[in-house]
């Protein structure tokens, strides 16, 4: 089991909710279920709407690490919920080669508040992994305990609720080359710098200090037409574009066209999400 903070980890105190050192939760897990062994590791605390790129690198290069030590049965990762997603798209690439179910979960509520949804969470969680299963684990709006496979989910809706993308393309993340991909992330000490450009009117753009750009687009897997030039120089100087979402399976509009002409890659099948994680781990 991993512990890397969010308010899962967290207690209330004068009305503020302040992160521990050591998740409330890891004294109820090792209470709660004395027929399973869990080790613990915590290689870092961070809450998730600060997050780095950094600190998912450090947690799941810890993860991967003593994984391939101790050939667990199974994985759960305590993680904060408001970049929950992010971080599971990353999980599933840098630790999908390992071929051992993992899970993800963390709580909407400090688990030392009334209502709070920590232990739910966790006891689902236990039993998925023990059953082989992989994902993120949540307690829904409605009170239902679910669980969305990583490489599907998206971020949570008003009330905590995370989606499931309906475009998947079935990519096998336990193949050779997501293997090597995350052994040069772990390894790297300078990731990825992206620039995310939003489907918005008139987007602010940045002018230099990136190494790779992710236009997130419209439904229709468009974006705006102004940024061909901008591609195109990027791309001249070696600046990796990609472009996602985009559907698998429709008719290609101009302006996407004029987009991957210029240079810009499409990474149909992903979820915005998952196009990050992507574009940072390869």
């Amino acid at each position: 089991m991993t512990a890397s903070g969010g308010t899962v980890s967290s207690s209330v105190s004068d009305g503020l909710v302040r992160l521990e050192k050591e998740s409330p939760i890891i004294s109820y897990i090792s209470g709660h279920y004395p027929g399973i062994g869990f080790e613990l590791i915590s290689p870092a605390n961070y809450s998730s709407e600060n997050a780095r790129p950094e600190d998912y690198r450090d947690v799941l290069k810890a993860v991967s690490e003593e994984s391939a030590k101790t050939r667990p049965d199974g994985i759960i990762i305590l993680h904060g919920t408001d970049t929950m997603a992010y971080f599971a798209q990353l999980a599933v690439r840098a630790l999908g080669h390992m071929k051992i179910p993992f899970v993800i979960t963390g709580s909407k509520i400090p688990p030392d508040s009334e209502g709070t949804d920590a232990f739910n969470n966790i006891d689902f969680a236990v039993k998925k992994v023990t059953e082989g299963d992989s994902g993120v684990v949540f307690s829904t709006h409605s009170g239902e305990l679910a669980i969305v496979p990583a490489d599907k989910v998206t971020s949570p809706d008003i009330y905590g609720d995370y989606g499931v993308w309906p475009d998947s393309a079935g990519t096998d993340y336990s193949s050779e080359r997501y293997k090597r991909a995350a052994e040069a992330f772990f390894a790297s000490e300078k990731l990825h710098r992206i620039q995310v450009i939003p489907a918005a009117p008139t987007p602010g753009i940045l002018e230099e200090g990136f190494d790779t750009v992710l236009i997130t687009c419209h439904h229709s897997g468009t974006a705006d037409v102004k940024l061909v030039p901008k591609v195109r120089k990027w791309t001249a100087k070696g600046i990796r574009c990609f472009m996602a979402p985009v559907p698998r399976n429709s008719n290609i509009y101009e302006s996407r066209a004029m987009l991957e002409q210029a240079g810009c890659k499409a990474l149909p099948g992903m979820p915005p999400e998952g196009a990050w994680a992507e574009a940072l781990i390869t």
